[in-house]
């Protein structure tokens, strides 16, 4: 209850109430549908006929088309209705996950995930400018805000109820939960979002341009690197819990509901600790702090544990683990700001970029070492923490925070981590 009186209190006032509460329920079902895969991938992967690390290609394919077409997408819809982005966006996302429910093979499944990440990458940024059109200059940060709480808050319910749906009944049913809520939040739209104008364009070049900026590079680097080893593990988490755990069906959506919970709180501490400390600070714990998690996680699965032991362990790991995690975004999309300036909002979306980039890569090297046992996969996820740790290091050498970026006249937003 508090988490949703936190996300209501975050909607701007007046008219541009109801239009942004819409754009933040399209956001919860694009979040709810880029993270829920994970709990039930071992039952697309045995009903379709395809190896674990096959159907985690799923994950690959979506965080990549993702990554690319949410810059592509917003150039070349740049001069069309904001209106018309959203409400075409959310119709095709709510077919491309009605074919994901009816897929009948492994192949059409790729189609159909291929399809969804395509026109979340075009929803995300045209409703990230529509909140800001719409709301007061004065509400503006709020209303980006509750957009990107949506996402927020998929991981706390949107994820543990599609989870307990496709484990309980048919992971069909999950995709067809995903279909449903786009289907309210389209018609709620319809209803709710006046005619909104184009938003001011950025061109693919000022966008590449703003990688060129001291440290942005790095940066986006890390940003990657982290993502990796972080959905390494996540996107194959409900196979670790059977492996390591012995859960099985529905009691796994507990592990998701704690994840989820734990990670949305998280992102609230970071808020609060990096109006008070230095980002790069919060960067450097989040980091040490998955390392050190990511290696509790590898003693746990090297012990032999009753169930109910095992799996209270687990659970605690996890909510630290989502903890520790879930702090690096805010801190670090702060310190992006920081570098890029007046360009700020444009490097965010590159970050967004570097984020469903480190997803996609996720899913293939956890599928890679899947054959290997759970030990392997949590020793190469901390591993990866220790690379973005080492690579943040050299890239934070000598640079001050808050050194400011080149101008530019088109601003943008992009999503938190857990887009």
């Amino acid at each position: 209850m508090r988490l949703l009186n936190g996300f209501a209190d975050a909607l701007p006032g007046g008219s541009a109430r109801r239009p942004v509460l819409m754009l933040a329920l399209g956001a919860f079902a694009l979040g709810t549908d880029a993270f829920v895969i994970s709990g039930v991938l071992p039952k697309i992967a045995s009903d379709l006929g395809v190896t674990l690390p096959q159907a985690g290609l799923l994950i690959t394919v979506f965080s990549g088309v993702y990554a690319f077409a949410a810059p592509v997408m917003a150039v070349v819809t740049g001069t069309a209705s904001r209106r018309r982005v959203l409400m075409v966006s959310l119709a095709c996302f709510t077919v491309a996950n009605v074919l994901a429910a009816v897929a009948p093979s492994f192949g059409i499944m790729i189609v159909a995930r291929a399809a969804a990440a395509l026109v979340a990458g075009l929803y995300m940024p045209a409703a990230s400018a529509t909140a800001a059109t719409v709301a007061p200059i004065s509400e503006r940060g709020r209303a980006l805000a509750a957009v990107l709480s949506g996402l927020t808050v998929a991981t706390a319910l949107g994820v543990p109820i599609g989870t307990l749906i496709g484990q309980g009944l048919n992971w069909r049913y999950t995709f067809l939960f995903v279909a449903a809520l786009s289907t309210v939040a389209w018609g709620a739209l319809a209803r709710a979002l006046p005619p909104v104008p184009p938003a001011p364009i950025v061109s693919l070049g000022e966008r590449l341009a703003a990688v060129a900026i001291p440290g942005v590079l790095g940066a986006l680097t890390v940003t990657a690197v982290a993502v990796m080893g972080v959905f390494s593990v996540y996107t194959y988490l409900a196979w670790f819990a059977s492996e390591t755990a012995h859960l099985e069906g529905v009691s796994i959506t507990v592990i998701y509901f704690v994840f989820g919970v734990c990670a949305v709180a998280s992102n609230l501490l970071s808020g609060w600790l990096i109006d008070r400390h230095p980002p790069r600070r919060i960067v450097t714990l989040s980091l040490m702090g998955m390392v050190i998690v990511f290696g509790a996680l590898w003693l746990f699965s090297r012990a032999t544990l009753p169930r109910p032991t095992a799996v209270v362990i687990l659970t605690a790991l996890v909510a630290c683990w989502a903890v520790v995690g879930w702090m690096f975004a805010p801190a670090q999309q702060k310190r992006l700001l920081h570098m890029a300036g007046p360009v700020g909002t444009i490097v965010l979306s590159l970050n967004s970029s570097a984020i469903y980039l480190g997803q996609a890569a996720a899913g293939i090297l956890g599928g890679a070492l899947l054959i290997r046992g759970p030990r392997t996969l949590t020793l190469v996820a901390a591993g990866c923490e220790v690379a973005a740790m080492v690579i943040f290091a050299i890239t934070i050498a000598g640079q001050q925070e808050g050194t400011p970026g080149v101008p530019a006249a088109a601003v943008e937003s992009a999503p938190h981590w857990s887009d």
